[in-house]
């Protein structure tokens, strides 16, 4: 073998060769000592010299949170992700970010056409940047404003080492698909984002041969036929591109998602198990946990004289008396302003109570002084306390990035379902991690060195989503972007680890419309046993039935449809895999479904419907038999609304000896 060439010559060579590459990196790994390495380098063909490492567990921590693991599961099988590209459409990129270095990378795939506009060039990692805006003649698609390059990163950043935000989750950095090329699209800028450069993102992205595109931007709810995303999208999804897009960040209002066409997969917004804790604890004993991105060793633990103002709960005004203490403010200005206003009244520290419609959502920001953020259920109790003790005191111990918090719950700023573009059609469709994510930045101060932050956000969420969708390319490359979404609505967890259902922010079940089907899982989802698939032509026959031929012209384009030449479809007719029906009380509708297997070639389903009473549901036929792989069968549900609830939830599973293939069954009063 040509890689034994470079190693010592004696007996024992062979065996201290490792390992040879030849599919994610050209090369072979051995052990060697550096003397050996060194003798190496001034052989003829050698190139570069890594020593081995372990890499700790992933600053990012979701890939971990979500069941990803070095050489072990989807990881493993999809290589990483790799050649799989996905488009960012955000803000640009930072280039020299080391979350974005190619260690490890194959070279593109052969169907890439794209181009790099980077003064200082593209690699294996980073394969294609343009900017987008205004036709992209005055500017470079390097990002000025740190989002597109958090959401980049997060979808898919190299692992990077010694990343940390603030001090804070030291460790290794790394994407949801580490090893998926990158291509960039810079369409936003701070002002916002034109839907003309969006647009021309997206038809950019599709010629170029990406894989996933995602788009962590929209605007409010408007008709499919007159919104430019969801009409760019469409083209995409006709040309096999999978487009992953946020549902908004407008939450807990109701009926405030966007980008609900059926062909996005719209993604909402999600706790992790990690908190950057900040503990409290009252001088009457009593503790309470918040979370802070300013932790202070020299005032971790120090019992200090505790300050609120029931004269002015929210800070308006500070007085004398907070001098040395720690002050006590209630939402009202910013948490940057408040804790100017602190130190400027001579505070050494601020308690930050976020707003009661937020509930247990805790959203940190740097501040630039000592805080910790507190919910208002807790903040209640750090009130009664102060208000009913003649001298209080609290101690703050900040505990830096911890584990095992119950999670995920639904943020509060998530976009709410259900949808007004599409009534019949559940919105948002999954959730992902988008609360305090920590990932990759910009280099405000010009250092050079790889800056990492901590955000909050849809926008988060979605490149989460648009990484597990590249790596479920990878394993399914023939797979089209409806059976990608469907694998991923299917599989998603309605439950947190210990069996109780996923909560909301006011820590209430959270409903279908905050959470969508439930929560990604990707290490099921790339083996979900039955998908609900479909093709370009049943999305036709959706916009003839809810458009026709005015409709249809505008969102298919280049296709000459007459919709009376087309057997046209409701919306709850559209095999999606979930259903939604509007009833009124007594009244009852059928729709069907079609199911193909992507799993065993021979295996069987039973159904299983989970419902409250006030609802039936009868599912014909009640199994599923299959004998080859790509086999469909179709089935029938039929609603009836038996009460008077103005919305009930359900499920509607297809059970095999391996499979709980998981529909959400949504029932409305009309």
């Amino acid at each position: 073998m040509w890689y034994e060439s470079f190693l010592p010559e004696s007996d024992g060579s062979s065996k201290r060769l490792l390992h040879s590459y030849s599919e994610v990196f050209s090369g072979f790994a051995a052990e060697l000592t550096e003397e050996e390495v060194k003798k190496m380098e001034k052989k003829e063909g050698f190139l570069r010299a890594h020593p081995d490492r372990v890499v700790p567990l992933l600053t990012t921590h979701t890939p971990a949170f979500l069941g990803l693991k070095q050489s072990q599961g989807l990881w493993k099988a999809s290589n990483l992700g790799k050649g799989v590209i996905i488009g960012v459409l955000d803000t640009g990129l930072t280039p020299s970010h080391s979350s974005f270095d190619d260690e490890g990378m194959p070279p593109p795939p052969a169907k890439w056409k794209g181009s790099c506009n980077f003064e200082s060039g593209c690699n294996n990692k980073l394969i294609g940047a343009k900017d987008m805006i205004g036709g992209g003649s005055s500017s470079s698609p390097t990002d000025e404003e740190g989002h597109g390059t958090h959401t980049a990163s997060t979808a898919a950043g190299n692992f990077a080492r010694n990343a940390s935000a603030f001090g804070l989750g030291s460790g290794t950095a790394a994407g949801m698909a580490p090893h998926a090329h990158l291509a960039i699209y810079k369409v936003c800028g701070s002002q916002g984002c034109s839907l003309a450069d969006v647009l021309s993102g997206i038809d950019a992205g599709v010629k170029d041969g990406a894989d996933v595109l995602s788009l962590s931007l929209g605007g409010s709810s408007v008709s499919l036929a007159e919104d430019p995303l969801a009409i760019g999208a469409f083209g995409a999804a006709e040309k096999g591109v999978f487009v992953s897009c946020a549902g908004g960040n407008n939450g807990p209002s109701q009926s405030s998602v966007s980008n609900e066409a059926p062909w996005i997969l719209t993604v909402a917004a999600s706790t992790t198990d990690r908190s950057f804790r900040a503990s409290i604890e009252l001088g009457d004993g009593h503790s309470v946990n918040g979370e802070s991105l300013d932790q202070s060793e020299a005032l971790s633990e120090t019992s200090l004289p505790l300050y609120f103002s029931q004269d002015s709960p929210d800070c308006g005004s500070i007085s004398g008396d907070a001098s040395g203490k720690v002050v006590v403010c209630k939402a009202g200005q910013s948490p940057a302003d408040l804790a100017t206003l602190v130190k400027d009244g001579g505070g050494v520290a601020l308690i930050y109570i976020t707003d009661a419609s937020q509930g247990s959502t805790k959203l940190v920001r740097r501040v630039e002084f000592p805080a910790a953020f507190v919910s208002d259920k807790d903040g209640a109790s750090i009130i009664s306390y102060a208000t009913s003790t003649s001298n209080p005191t609290a101690s703050i111990s900040f505990d830096g990035a911890v584990l095992g918090a119950s999670a995920p719950s639904v943020a509060f700023f998530s976009s709410r379902g259900p949808s007004l573009a599409c009534p019949s059609i559940i919105k948002p469709d999954v959730s992902g991690p988008g609360v305090n994510i920590l990932a990759a930045w910009l280099d405000s101060e010009g250092t050079g060195e790889s800056n990492y932050n901590i955000i909050s956000g849809t926008s988060m969420a979605t490149p989460h989503l648009s990484g597990v969708a590249a790596l479920i390319k990878s394993v399914h490359p023939k797979w089209s972007p409806a059976a990608i979404k469907s694998a991923i609505i299917t599989t998603s967890d309605d439950k947190v680890a210990s069996g109780k259902p996923i909560r909301d922010e006011q820590e209430e079940p959270a409903s279908f419309f905050a959470m969508g089907a439930g929560h990604v899982n990707p290490s099921k989802a790339v083996d979900p046993g039955l998908i609900y698939d479909l093709n370009t032509d049943d999305y036709i026959a959706y916009i003839c039935g809810k458009f026709g031929d005015s409709g249809a012209s505008v969102i298919v384009r280049d296709r000459s449809v007459n919709c009376d030449n087309v057997k046209n479809i409701t919306e709850a007719n559209l095999n999606y895999p979930s259903i939604f029906v509007a009833l009124e009380s007594g009244s009852s509708v059928t729709v069907k479904r079609t199911v193909t297997n992507v799993g065993a070639a021979s295996s069987s389903y039973k159904v299983q419907v989970n419902v409250p009473k006030s609802v039936s549901v009868t599912v014909t036929p009640h199994t599923l038999t299959f004998s080859k792989v790509k086999e469909k069968k179709s089935f029938t549900v039929t609603v009836k609304l038996n009460g008077s609830s103005s919305s009930v939830e359900g499920n509607l599973k297809w059970i095999s000896d391996k499979h709980v293939v998981r529909s959400p069954i949504v029932v409305s009063s009309s």
